[in-house]
């Protein structure tokens, strides 16, 4: 192997520039390198370009991912291709031309969502631009044009006449006011936006159930007409219970001696029925297997049935009429008749 000295110094000086030149180049190039950054490109439909320009940056959560590589107009929309490094963006995926500060820096962001890869370029309706300082004061001229500038001119003078004859110290506590309220909006803004959700969530349970409170509000509207067609016997049922509620008045207030005696004598007799309850108690079954013999021994007839025990019939007609044929018999001698 020959050594540096021998080598021809001319192809050697030559390799060396190349191989700089190589770096350098590579150098500019980092981001667009095969095999070190996974570089996707991806297209985005906007209504117009909303201050973006080729070069601005990409980001998701305001983490730099890519650049705009290209601008183009495409019939009545703005066609912006980018590239970005690191992240695979869903099917659903949107994308926002956004301002870093009010005199126009603009830059994309994007908001990734959906199943599936990006694929095709994001519509219309999932891009939006903003305004900037250029933009709203293009706007606020066009605006103050269609003004009549006399009237204007007099109100501002009105309110400026206005603004002297207020003394000084209600003009500061009325800005006091308004900051301090600005200042209780601020720290109270996790708050508001709390009640904001619950208020649409509320909005759409009750869209939801529009049809249930339609059919409520009628039942209620259905209530009131009975009651209207009810009013008067209503009034009849409410008269007749103030003179019931009088009459029980009059009625303890001049026969309470009476009531008195009455419910005394009630008390008695409840301590006597107290008393004897265990006898009665027991008589109550007795009696009713009496009126249960009582009603089956009187219900066939006119008379009451009777069951007398052989011990009281003579052995000779017992065996008379337990004889074939012996009852019943028409021989008036034997005693086995019906």
């Amino acid at each position: 192997m020959k050594r540096f000295r021998e080598r021809n110094r001319a192809v050697v000086g030559l390799v060396g520039v190349i191989v700089v030149l190589v770096l350098i180049a590579g150098a500019l190039q980092f981001q667009n390198l095969p095999l070190i950054h996974n570089n996707s490109t991806y297209e985005a439909n906007f209504a117009s370009t909303g201050g973006l320009a080729t070069g601005d940056i990409v980001t998701i959560d305001g983490v730099k991912i890519g650049s705009i590589t290209k601008m183009s107009l495409d019939g009545n929309k703005v066609q912006v291709a980018f590239n970005v490094s690191g992240v695979s963006l869903g099917s659903k995926t949107s994308a926002a031309a956004k301002v870093l500060s009010p005199v126009g820096t603009e830059y994309m962001e994007l908001s990734p969502s959906g199943r599936g890869a990006l694929t095709r370029p994001i519509p219309l309706s999932r891009t939006t631009v903003p305004y900037n300082l250029v933009t709203d004061l293009s706007g606020l001229g066009s605006e103050i044009e269609q003004y009549n500038i006399p009237q204007l001119e007099q109100a501002l003078e009105v309110t400026g006449q206005n603004f002297n004859a207020t003394q000084v110290s209600e003009t500061t506590s009325a800005f006091n006011g308004l900051a301090h309220m600005s200042e209780v909006i601020g720290n109270e803004g996790n708050q508001l936006s709390t009640i904001v959700t619950e208020g649409a969530a509320l909005t759409g349970v009750l869209s939801a159930r529009s049809r249930q409170l339609y059919d409520l509000f009628g039942q209620s509207d259905l209530v009131l007409s009975v009651l209207e067609q009810r009013r008067d016997a209503i009034k009849e049922l409410l008269d007749s219970t103030a003179s019931l509620s009088q009459e029980i008045t009059s009625i303890l207030s001049v026969k309470r001696p009476e009531l008195t005696s009455l419910l005394q004598n009630l008390q008695s007799v409840s301590a006597i029925l107290a008393k004897d309850s265990n006898d009665f108690g027991q008589a109550i079954p007795i009696l009713a297997a009496f009126s249960r013999y009582a009603a089956n021994s009187s219900g066939s007839g006119a008379f009451v049935d009777t069951a007398v025990p052989t011990l009281l019939i003579p052995d000779n007609l017992s065996e008379q009429c337990s004889a074939k044929g012996a009852f019943p018999s028409s021989n008036p001698e034997v005693g086995c008749r019906p």
